[in-house]
């Protein structure tokens, strides 16, 4: 398990006793993970990070995306949900490109530049509950590359929506051309280049 620890980890509002809610058979059946994941743009050999990676529902697949040469970085800060749900199906399913990190989305510890993509599905609303949305766009940005995507996948429900907003400001604030910006019926779609 990596990850960098230099501050308290913000508590997540998800307990891990629910993580069937979010990686199960019927879920796996409405949600085409490889759609999305298509539609972010990750190709073979991708260094990706997953911010908010929860149970592991799109880091197998994400896994598959990037194959041997590519790298999955597996963020979290809910320390059951990475230490005994996500790192046993890591080791089930023979995830070698996987990497989890118990740690903030606003202190990753990752090397500058060295990311090619930024995976947020469903994480934002949180994010921003937490008070760390300015804290992780910095942290995202130092670790993606120039001409890097920025991917997010977030619930129309809820706080989705405002998270979004303020996300799709900070980003074009700091320079992101957004290349994607688009709605289904229960979720918002963008998509920004470094």
């Amino acid at each position: 398990m990596g990850g960098n620890k230099k501050s308290t980890l913000v508590r997540s509002p998800f307990p891990p006793s629910l993580s069937f809610i979010l990686d199960n058979p019927v879920r796996r059946l409405l949600i085409n993970r490889d759609k999305f994941l298509r539609e972010a743009g990750i190709r073979e050999g991708d260094y990706v990070l997953e911010v908010g990676c929860g149970p592991g529902f799109f880091t197998e697949a994400l896994s598959g995306a990037v194959g041997e040469k590519g790298r999955v970085y597996a963020q979290d800060v809910e320390k059951k949900m990475i230490g005994i749900i996500l790192e046993d199906k890591i080791e089930r399913l023979k995830l070698k490109n996987v990497t989890t990190l118990l740690c903030n989305s606003s202190e990753t510890g990752l090397q500058e530049n060295s990311l090619s993509v930024i995976f947020c599905a469903n994480v934002l609303e949180e994010i921003c509950k937490e008070g760390e949305l300015e804290g992780t766009i910095a942290e995202l940005d130092r670790v993606l590359r120039k001409g890097g995507i920025f991917f997010i996948k977030e619930h129309r429900g809820g706080g989705g929506g405002p998270a979004v907003t303020e996300a799709k400001k900070m980003l074009q604030g700091i320079g992101y051309r957004k290349v994607l910006d688009k709605k289904t019926l229960f979720s918002y779609h963008v998509k920004f280049v470094k």
